[in-house]
């Protein structure tokens, strides 16, 4: 059992010796810390031995027990037993105001002091006991709380804004704010250890706050988080993945399994973030040919790895043409010939020719994330390219995989440019309105359509006016409101139906988005 530290102080000697031997003091679960001879002194002592528990007289030179026990509040909380010669009820009342436990008349009894430090570590248990609960909600609260900025900072950088004022305002609604910047960019870092995944966000949130960028960190999913970034003016174009790349030294000696960092493109605009974010989710792929633990900047060279520098740079040109004019025709034909170079020509190893086709398909996701239209970063499988990749064993096959994928990418892209916006959208609206219990993050929704988020973002915009994200709350919150009126559900209850991973979250949007916390919308006359 965990002993209680006493510390006794009394301005005359003979009564702490005395209290010393009083009692059975490791029966009663306590220990002697200390003795004062006045209040300072104890004062003092409080402060350097930290005591559960203060046995003090009430009247003492230098500084009374009263004033001693107002500074010791300030300083460290403990439990206070005060003894007097004195029946006053006025410097009780003081005692009592200031939370002493007890309040004992000298001389002290023995069963009385046994039973007031009873009182007092039960007291004290309760109190800790009670801290620790509202400690681990608060942990809890702050997880809640973090959960719920990754829910609305992934589909934002998922959505499409037509000006920088638009993600402004958008960011604004959630309470969430977007630092001034002169370029802004996103990074990717992945952990090739899932069970790791809680602690990198704190490692990150550490050193990236170390580097005096500001930022917006989320989990998108996929042991993956997303740093947005504001650059200031002064920042030269690559020392931002320098830092990055530091970080990542110092990171990386520590015990992650291997940190992959992924870097987007620096855009003037803010607007462009979930362009940047897009290209850093992808940038994370070129870890397959320069490692799981690196740092991979979207625009980078791959000439210079091994086997690829062998290709020459008309058969790489004439590829990326036949890219730009979607012609399918020019792509077999520049594919095959790439193909025909590294097995008949430069007799490139198997492996060398695996890497090859790689790039291939990274050139292609390269062009494609441009697109407006692209398919989603997660539809690209980036992963599993490579395992697909390995196993086919014959360069034959490789080049009927590289353009089977390569014909889905373009063809996708088609799908999303050709598909009719005001059709898809009105779908898209019924399919919210009628199923707003469900996960509506626009990543899920776009999912369910066969779409890319951010061209489901854009074309929602165009079509309504309004940012899907807008639209979706707006939906929430009138079914709150109907929920409120109508069932005798908690608030946490209803938030957990309409999937707000935070209860404090809902209930402050809700009084933004409605000028009432939910409780005074259930008790006002029809919710008015």
């Amino acid at each position: 059992m965990e002993k209680y530290k006493v510390l006794l102080i009394d301005d005359e000697p003979i009564i702490t010796q005395g209290l010393q031997i009083l009692i059975d003091w490791e029966a009663c679960g306590c220990e002697i810390a200390g003795c004062a001879s006045d209040g300072r002194e104890g004062l003092d002592m409080i402060k350097r031995l930290q005591p559960d528990i203060v046995i003090s007289d009430i009247r003492m030179p230098n500084c009374s027990g009263i004033d001693m026990i107002r500074q010791a509040l300030a300083i460290h909380p403990c439990g206070f037993i005060i003894l007097s010669g004195y029946s006053d009820f006025s410097y009780a009342k003081q005692c009592m105001s200031l939370g002493v436990q007890e309040y004992l008349l000298k001389p002290v009894v023995e069963s009385e002091l046994i039973q007031a430090l009873e009182k007092v570590r039960e007291q004290l248990a309760l109190q800790r006991k009670t801290q620790t609960a509202l400690t681990q909600l608060e942990d809890v609260s702050q997880q809640l709380s973090a959960l719920a900025l990754d829910d609305v900072l992934r589909d934002m950088m998922n959505s499409y804004f037509e000006t920088d004022e638009d993600l402004k305002i958008a960011l604004a609604d959630y309470d969430i704010s977007l630092a001034p910047g002169h370029t802004y960019l996103a990074a990717a870092f992945q952990a090739a250890a899932p069970e790791n995944i809680s602690v990198l966000r704190q490692e990150l949130l550490a050193g990236l706050s170390a580097l005096g960028i500001p930022f917006l960190l989320y989990y998108h999913g996929s042991n993956t988080y997303l740093g947005i970034f504001s650059l200031p003016l002064d920042t030269p174009p690559d020392f931002f993945t320098e830092q990055l790349t530091e970080l990542h030294q110092k990171m990386s000696m520590q015990a992650h399994g291997g940190l992959c960092i992924g870097v987007g493109r620096p855009y003037p605009c803010a607007s462009h973030l979930p362009v940047s974010c897009k290209q850093a989710l992808f940038a994370l792929s070129y870890k397959i040919i320069r490692g799981a633990s690196s740092v991979n900047p979207f625009d980078s060279s791959l000439k210079n790895a091994h086997f690829i520098q062998t290709l020459p740079d008309g058969l790489w040109d004439a590829y990326r043409q036949s890219l730009m004019q979607s012609n399918f025709a020019s792509i077999t034909s520049s594919i095959h010939k790439v193909f025909h170079y590294l097995s008949e020509i430069a007799d490139t190893p198997l492996l060398g020719i695996q890497i090859n086709a790689l790039n291939l398909l990274m050139t292609c996701i390269q062009y494609m994330t441009e697109s407006e239209a692209a398919p989603d970063p997660d539809a690209y499988g980036n992963v599993d390219f490579m395992q697909q990749i390995s196993a086919i064993q014959t360069a034959d096959e490789l080049e009927k995989y590289v353009q089977n994928i390569v014909y889905s990418l373009i063809n996708r892209s088609r799908d999303n440019e050709l598909a009719r916006p005001s059709e898809l959208i009105s779908q898209v609206e019924n399919y919210i309105n009628s199923n707003y219990l469900e996960d509506l993050s626009l990543m899920t929704v776009a999912q369910m359509f066969y779409i890319s988020p951010i061209y489901l973002s854009q074309a929602f915009k165009k079509q309504t006016g309004q940012l899907y994200l807008d639209y979706v709350t707006q939906v929430k919150i009138n079914a709150a409101k109907k929920l409120l009126l109508t069932t005798d559900l908690m608030v946490y209850e209803i938030a957990e139906r309409l999937h707000y991973k935070d209860s404090k979250y809902f209930s402050r949007l809700f009084e933004k988005k409605t000028g009432k916390k939910p409780s005074e919308y259930r008790k006002s006359p029809g919710g008015r």
